[in-house]
């Protein structure tokens, strides 16, 4: 949908949203306080059950097609996967609800992440029907009170689920049907979303970023330079050109993301930085290592195999020789706890070519 008619279109959902809560409060509260009380409460519920029940769906078909979900922010829940340790906090209930994944192997990606995407829907269609279900057994069966408790919920739960059902984009990003359809169709945000996964899954299994083919890096569309998969296969070029010891390019990708920063998390930015000061450290530009360090001084604390290495290159540039015995221990120690088999690869690669050097 172009995005008039996708803002038409959440007009109307709006809407139909005021018109089903209106309605139901009105049922309600002519069979009594009780009843009407009951439907307020199972409205104000469905505004926290219902991203709920939509996260749990892309989680629950992400495992189903082989995807370790590593963040999920679904009403004021936040869940991230950080050095393999789970951590629970609260969210803002305003901020977008969200899954994110990493595949576990590749192949079949398009199928693959066709599944993931519709499993939000799924569930939340799924729930829908039950919760209906329940409010007429309730209603046939007598028990007005408590069916006015689910048919509370149904007007959000259909909303979302009619929001997520048309394929438009608003500002906040594309509804899971219009990033369906782009991976069916071969979207170019799509293509470029299907390729980093393909090689996310690849370095799960353990190939290292100069392992995996060529052209899934290069062979992509060109997007726009605000669009988050464009920043991502940016960095994923990056990586590639710094493990085939490309120096140039990796040069051009990370100072283009670093120009770019606008678009990026404070995490990302952070890494970004981290980065910096690898590059600046081989090449001996230790006074731009020392100001890009201020920017990361958090990650470089982390005992993390990224860490090490980057440290390492530091220590080694700036002369700092009794702090290299000790930090490659603590590398070794960080590799046995990296997950991602290629992305340890990776790192001890750059760590033994840094040693070497």
């Amino acid at each position: 949908m172009k995005r008039r008619i996708s803002s038409l279109f959440a007009g109307l959902c709006t809407i139909l949203l005021a018109a089903g809560f209106t309605v139901t409060f009105a049922l309600a509260w002519k069979k009594g306080i009780t009843a009407g009380i009951n439907s307020l409460v199972g409205f104000f519920l469905s505004i926290a059950l219902a991203p709920i029940f939509h996260e749990l769906g892309h989680v629950f078909f992400a495992k189903i097609a082989n995807m370790e979900t590593v963040y999920v922010k679904c009403f004021c829940f936040k869940i991230s996967v950080k050095n393999g340790k789970r951590r629970f906090s609260f969210a803002s209930p305003f901020a977008p609800d969200q899954t994110q994944t990493i595949p576990k192997k590749g192949g079949n990606m398009q199928s693959r992440a066709g599944l993931y995407t519709l499993g939000g829907m799924i569930v939340e269609g799924i729930t829908l029907i039950v919760v209906v279900a329940l409010a007429l057994l309730w209603s046939i069966t007598g028990f007005k009170n408590v069916a006015f408790l689910f048919w509370g919920l149904v007007p959000y739960m259909a909303y979302l689920f009619l929001f997520n059902l048309a394929p438009a984009e608003y500002p906040l990003g594309k509804t899971d049907m219009a990033i369906y359809l782009g991976i069916k169709r071969g979207g170019d945000v799509e293509k470029n979303m299907l390729s980093a996964m393909e090689i996310q899954g690849e370095l799960y299994e353990g190939k290292s970023y100069a392992q995996i083919p060529k052209d899934l890096y290069f062979d992509t569309p060109q997007l726009r330079e605000d669009e988050p998969l464009f920043l991502i296969m940016l960095d994923l070029r990056y990586r590639y050109f710094l493990e085939t010891d490309d120096m140039k390019n990796a040069t051009v990708a990370l100072n283009r993301l670093a120009q770019l920063q606008g678009y990026l998390s404070d995490e990302e930015v952070e890494n970004v930085a981290a980065e910096l000061v690898y590059l600046h450290s081989i090449r001996g530009e230790l006074d731009l290592a020392e100001e890009s360090s201020k920017l990361c001084r958090n990650l470089l604390m982390q005992d993390t195999l990224t860490a090490k290495r980057i440290l390492l290159a530091f220590s080694l540039a700036s002369g700092t020789t009794d702090a290299i015995e000790p930090l490659q221990r603590q590398a070794k120690e960080a590799a046995k706890t990296e997950r991602i088999l290629g992305v340890r690869k990776f790192e001890e690669k750059l760590i033994s070519r840094i040693l070497q050097a």
